[in-house]
């Protein structure tokens, strides 16, 4: 009966103890829960202040504008004017010609824009039909630009066939865009290196 009492009076102690075990347990838990908060809200609010004094430091400051001097007036003396006397003419009435004030700029305009829809046109005709080309000597390079300072990007041999998307010219030579980023000549000093198939 002792030793069952004893066993109950331990299973109390040992229930109590797992209780306060547990309870601390779920303290500490909180405690760093509420630890780790802290943290993440010190850190938002860092990161806050640092754009928001980056956004200040963006701000132009404004420009300072020097005080204007007093500017001490000169006496002007007065210079007699003689009179002279007008000889009465008579003057005939012309008819002024109403003048279109609007419609010269509107006409310009009109032009302008005109002008610069064929300018598309055409260009979109040159880009949307691409002409076929055959390379007529032996090597030819093949150029990031239209130029010859321009970086090499790969090359070409007598026989093969492109494709030509544009033309540019410097009034002397003659460059043809054959792929994105890819320029060849076909005419230069006089010599032609792709020819229209």
């Amino acid at each position: 009966m002792a030793e069952k009492k004893k066993s109950i009076f331990g299973q109390a102690i040992d229930a109590l103890t797992d209780k306060d075990e547990k309870e601390a347990a779920a303290a500490k838990a909180a405690a760093e829960k509420a630890e780790a908060d802290r943290v993440i809200a010190s850190k938002a609010a860092a990161a806050k202040a640092a754009a928001a004094k980056a956004a200040a430091a963006k701000v132009p400051a404004a420009p300072k504008i020097p005080a204007a001097k007093p500017v001490a007036a000169k006496p002007v003396a007065a210079k007699p004017v003689a009179a002279k006397p007008a000889a009465a003419k008579p003057m005939a009435a012309k008819p002024m010609a109403a003048k279109p004030v609007a419609a010269k700029p509107a006409a310009a305009v009109q032009a302008a824009a005109a002008k610069a829809a064929a300018a598309q046109s055409a260009f979109a005709a040159k880009v949307a039909a691409p002409k076929k080309g055959v390379v007529t000597i032996r090597s030819l390079r093949i150029r990031k630009d239209h130029s010859t300072e321009a970086g090499v990007v790969g090359g070409l041999v007598e026989g093969n066939e492109v494709t030509i998307f544009e033309e540019w010219t410097d009034g002397k030579n003659i460059w043809v865009r054959i792929g994105p980023d890819q320029w060849s000549g076909m005419v230069h000093d006089g010599n032609t290196y792709i020819k229209y198939i």
